[in-house]
């Protein structure tokens, strides 16, 4: 056992193991602090990809987000729109108005979700985009 010890500290292995070790830590604590949590009517959503900060706006993936408040996503190719539609309220979004990460069109959540009558808010404190759909109208009101 001396014998061991002795190479990794002469080898400086350790102090390698060490270092490494605590680059993965820190690592691992940076990508944490970057995550940005999607949450509807107080509901976790998970996407692919995630919501990233870009530019200083939250973008999130639209259909993700749209379908977690009960909206319906369309996509027109030949025009590079998409049409989010909630109830008979709608609203249309070029592909260019966004960013596209690994084949998905993200969003600023902000202008999609209050076109549709989505009340977002953002917590900084929590890194959360909070999006709140009102109750039901009754109908003739």
């Amino acid at each position: 056992m001396c014998f061991v010890r002795e190479r990794m500290l002469r080898g400086g292995t350790l102090m390698r193991v060490i270092l490494t070790v605590f680059a993965a830590l820190l690592a691992v604590g940076l990508a944490a602090a970057d995550d940005i949590q999607l949450i509807a009517n107080g509901r976790a959503v998970h996407s692919d990809p995630a919501p990233v900060m870009h530019e200083g706006h939250v973008y999130v993936p639209l259909r993700a987000a749209a379908e977690a408040v009960g909206g319906e996503v369309k996509y027109d190719p030949a025009s590079k729109t998409v049409t989010i539609c909630r109830g008979a309220i709608c609203s249309f979004i070029k592909q260019s108005d966004g960013i596209t990460i690994n084949g998905r069109l993200l969003v600023g959540i902000r202008q999609a979700g209050e076109a549709v009558g989505v009340q977002v808010n953002w917590d900084a404190a929590a890194r959360a985009v909070r999006l709140t759909t009102p109750p039901p109208r009754p109908e003739g009101i």
